[in-house]
């Protein structure tokens, strides 16, 4: 079997802020993802789209499940949603359901998708125009390889996406523009996300979304949610007992709280009260039970359980958390397979045919994610590639031999907005 192309395509999912150099590129592409600059008082969404949000959300804990491995983790799901809807886009058949049932689309189709999608980016950033809050998607094309217009349209009418076409004889140039893209979309957070390694010398395309996130703690200048002065070293306890020092920030309020079976949560809010960190604290650091108890429950369910009754003492290690993963197997072990399978993956839908017998499939998902939080607030991003091959021949590929490890740490915290329930980001800190 001769490989005669590989196609690289790339899908940024960022949020936060940190200066670094930039590499310099010529004319960098427009941005076109919506600024709101009318808030609106929460998302408003069909009941249909409220069971997407809880489909969603499912996903998010089951990739929680899937990538724990008991280290520091920071992963977004919407990242991975906006990597996957675009994908799959260019899909058909069986690999198209495959991946919308992962999403929790499945029985309404890529059509109902990318409605919803597009109401997540028009009206999230809205819901709190005191939290930044950004969506954006490009496409970085071949000019070689041009995208079919029903596909192009689909990307640009759904996903605000940009396209820029380009020649691809420079890895270096290519990567140099990618990065620029991120960086300029993060305020600096990621500046590098690709090598010029890489990019591959017969890559096609590359779709990138910026998803980008940073907020103030509830509170004022004068009353601050975490005072700097109260922050200092602390024992950590990890899971198996052996103690370790961390900055502990400290507080207490009256915050919204829920006990559940085997884990208490806390709501901290954001800005003007609509997103929050959750903090999910296993009883006797019980995490693998935790993770294993969220499997079956509703997101919904545990934030209709918070109340507000008592004052809250808080303390909470400042951390910095930042990882690449990949997740071929992850997503294989959570239904997304024929994606996979040279020969039988069907992607008809996103590039002009070169040839009735060349056949595409996803080769890599890579994410790389980083958040930081402290007494002012929170930082967070992730970075989603999916790196597409292509070839000749029909021959079905063995599935890769699967090993899964699962550890204990101590907590695991979610980002989400309260109004639509979302999930924006997820992890957990370890103490290491």
């Amino acid at each position: 079997m001769k490989t005669l192309r590989i196609i690289c395509m790339a899908t940024v999912v960022i949020a936060a802020a940190a200066c670094s150099k930039i590499i310099p590129v010529n004319d960098p592409f427009t941005i076109s993802s919506p600024e709101p600059t009318t808030p609106i008082t929460k998302v408003s969404l069909t009941d249909t789209q409220k069971g997407y949000v809880n489909a969603g959300n499912k996903m998010a804990f089951r990739l929680l499940q899937q990538m724990y491995t008991g280290d520091n983790l920071i992963c977004s799901p919407l990242s991975l949603q906006y990597a996957l809807a675009m994908t799959a886009n260019g899909a058909s058949g069986e690999t198209l359901q495959e991946i919308i049932d992962f999403l929790g689309y499945g029985a309404d189709g890529i059509e109902a998708l990318n409605a919803y999608s597009k109401t997540l980016m028009e009206q999230l950033p809205a819901v709190d125009l005191n939290v930044n809050l950004k969506v954006t998607d490009a496409l970085i094309v071949n000019d070689l390889f041009p995208l079919l217009p029903s596909f192009k349209s689909t990307v640009e009418d759904n996903y605000y996406a940009a396209v820029d076409n380009m020649p691809f004889t420079d890895p270096g140039q290519i990567a140099a523009r990618v990065n620029e893209w991120a960086s300029r979309n993060t305020n600096g957070f990621i500046d590098k996300v690709l090598e010029s390694n890489d990019i591959d010398r017969d890559a096609v395309a590359l779709l990138m979304n910026a998803l980008y996130f940073k907020a103030k703690w509830a509170g004022t200048d004068y009353a601050p949610m975490f005072e700097e002065s109260s922050t200092g070293s602390e024992a950590f306890t990890r899971t198996g007992g052996a103690k370790t020092k961390v900055q502990m920030m400290n507080t207490k309020s009256y915050f919204q709280y829920a006990i559940m079976d085997g884990f208490k949560v806390l709501a901290l809010p954001y800005a003007d009260y609509k997103f929050f960190m959750y903090i999910l604290l296993p009883d006797g650091n019980d995490i693998d039970g935790m993770i294993d108890k969220l499997q079956g429950i509703a997101w919904s369910d545990i934030t209709d359980s918070f109340v507000r009754d008592a004052e809250v003492y808080v303390k909470l290690p400042k951390f910095d958390i930042e990882d690449k993963y990949n997740l071929n197997e992850t997503l294989q072990s959570l239904g997304v397979k024929r994606a996979f399978l040279g020969g039988q993956a069907q992607f008809d839908k996103m590039f002009e045919p070169k040839a009735e017998d060349y056949y595409y499939w996803i080769g890599k998902v890579i994410q790389k994610a980083r958040i930081s939080v402290a007494e002012w607030g929170t930082e967070a991003a992730a970075v989603t590639v999916v790196q597409m091959y292509g070839e000749t021949a029909a021959e079905p590929r063995p599935e890769p031999k699967r090993v899964y490890f699962y550890a204990d740490h101590p907590f695991v915290f979610l980002i989400g907005e309260s109004t639509s329930g979302t999930i924006l980001f997820e992890g957990a800190f370890t103490g290491e």
